[in-house]
């Protein structure tokens, strides 16, 4: 048989089987992370937990400066990252679900952000580290909750630890959106006292299921050229299902009025 014939049919024979195989990978559809995304998570955690362990054996009880403590926050974050990072270019049959862990591996680069912006020295640095904690910790609870999310023996305790935080996190983020919502759709009605004086008061019913204690609102009283000045009023208690008169005094003539919580309190 002729050479040309012969490779003419050897690349035939080759043509249809890459055709097959190709076939055959179209029929197995995508490569959903649906099934693994928990266990890989896992892993995340695990190899995070295990670089804090190290760390800590090496430090023993030394205090350690704000450049070190940085330093050993980064590597553990960044432990973290490189374990799961490629969950974000994988597909997921389950869109929520794949919603849900791409904001978790936002916020562990929101939490590299913060290690990069803020030194552990200032104040700004635990607040906006705290925020990232609670939002990745609540996100570690719903995966826990709704997407079966475990750990290995060993590390179980760490995350009960996260989870718990997460909850009283989503807690606090539920309460704090109930009573802006009371507070900020009421409308405060001014009353000239004379004398330059006006008073800003409103009836404000506590529709939800929670008692508050100790509430303190905050108006921002625009006078007719924007000027912001801002008054107070307080409530000592404020029930479920009460109707609470919130008042305040001023001297600014305000034609705009906000409110807004500027602290308050949860009855047991």
């Amino acid at each position: 048989m002729p050479k040309r014939l012969i490779s003419l049919l050897l690349c035939a024979v080759m043509s249809v089987a890459l055709a097959g195989c190709s076939q055959n990978k179209e029929a197995d559809g995508p490569d959903y992370a649906d099934d693994e995304a928990m266990s890989i998570i896992a892993d995340g955690l695990q190899k995070r937990s295990d670089v804090i362990d190290k760390q800590n054996a090496k430090q023993g009880s030394e205090d350690v400066d704000n450049a070190t403590y940085a330093a050993n926050l980064k590597e553990a974050v960044q432990t973290e990252i490189d374990a799961e990072k490629s969950l974000k270019t994988r597909q997921f049959k389950d869109s929520k679900m794949q919603e849900a862990v791409i904001s978790y591996l936002n916020l562990l680069d929101d939490s590299m952000d913060v290690l990069k912006n803020y030194s552990p020295s200032s104040t700004d640095f635990y607040t906006e580290w705290q925020k990232v904690y609670d939002k990745r910790t609540s996100m570690l609870k719903t995966f826990v909750d709704d997407y079966g999310l475990t750990v290995d023996e060993k590390y179980k305790d760490t995350l009960s630890d996260l989870t718990a935080n997460g909850a009283a996190a989503t807690k606090k983020s539920q309460t704090d959106e109930t009573i802006k919502n009371l507070i900020e759709s009421a409308t405060f009605e001014k009353q000239d006292q004379g004398y330059g004086s006006y008073t800003y008061s409103a009836v404000i019913e506590n529709t939800s299921k929670l008692s508050f204690k100790n509430v303190s609102i905050v108006l921002s009283l625009y006078d007719a050229d924007g000027v912001k000045q801002e008054a107070y009023a307080n409530a000592n208690t404020w029930a479920a299902g009460e109707k609470v008169k919130f008042e305040a005094y001023s001297d600014v003539n305000a034609n705009e009025v906000k409110a807004s919580v500027q602290y308050y309190d949860v009855e047991d």
